[in-house]
């Protein structure tokens, strides 16, 4: 994505500021209140940004996800980025990242103080009950969303052998998922090559 690239329809008309701060408190609401973690946040960003105020498609949130997890850092961050970017530019990513960092950093202080000074409120039997809510509400976010990407990104045989593939070497052989991304860019390039190589030599050899 180009940096000069057309805001979508949703901001035209607003001012770079505001854009900004829009950002700013949609992520400021999304961090604030989802537990789980990245792909957690991802599921929220997508009924936000996609279902509810239609800034971006389900396309969109694919290749987020796809450039997210290819480079290093925190994947909430980095697609709070990206969301910002696509929307807001270099200052809308700024917003965005700020939004989602402070509500994680206030929660978080305010725990570890609390921990520090309630002995035992981990192991309370209703703190662990609390968790294992959350836990159980989290898996169901995330497989919304894998649902929702497979419908757009696993369509033919490639795709299905690459998402088999991969959840076979993380479930069966405990594959590091570095090494499955890499392959699955791998393959990806080279289907496209075999793909164009074929489509180039197939009018020759029906001449002949």
């Amino acid at each position: 994505m180009k940096a000069d690239s057309p805001s979508p329809a949703p901001f035209s008309g607003v001012g770079a500021w505001k854009r900004s701060w829009i950002l700013f408190w949609a992520y400021i609401k999304i961090t604030s209140l989802v537990i789980g973690g990245g792909y957690a946040i991802i599921s929220a960003a997508q009924e936000e940004f996609v279902r509810r105020r239609r800034w971006l498609t389900e396309d969109d949130v694919i290749e987020m996800i796809t450039i997210t997890q290819t480079i290093p850092g925190i994947l909430a961050c980095n697609s709070a980025i990206y969301v910002g970017w696509r929307l807001g530019g270099f200052f809308g990513a700024l917003a965005a990242l700020a939004g989602s960092v402070i509500p994680s950093l206030v929660i978080i202080i305010a725990v570890a103080a609390a921990l520090s000074s309630i002995a035992g409120f981990v192991e309370n039997p209703y703190v662990q009950g609390a968790f294992r809510g959350v836990i159980a509400c989290i898996v169901g976010m995330v497989a919304v969303t894998a649902l929702n990407m497979r419908k757009k990104a696993v369509r033919r045989a490639f795709g299905w052998v690459i998402a088999l593939g991969t959840l076979a070497g993380m479930v069966v052989f405990r594959v590091n998922p570095v090494w499955l991304i890499l392959g699955a860019i791998t393959l990806g390039v080279l289907n496209v090559l075999l793909v164009r190589l074929y489509r180039r030599n197939r009018p020759k050899e029906e001449t002949q």
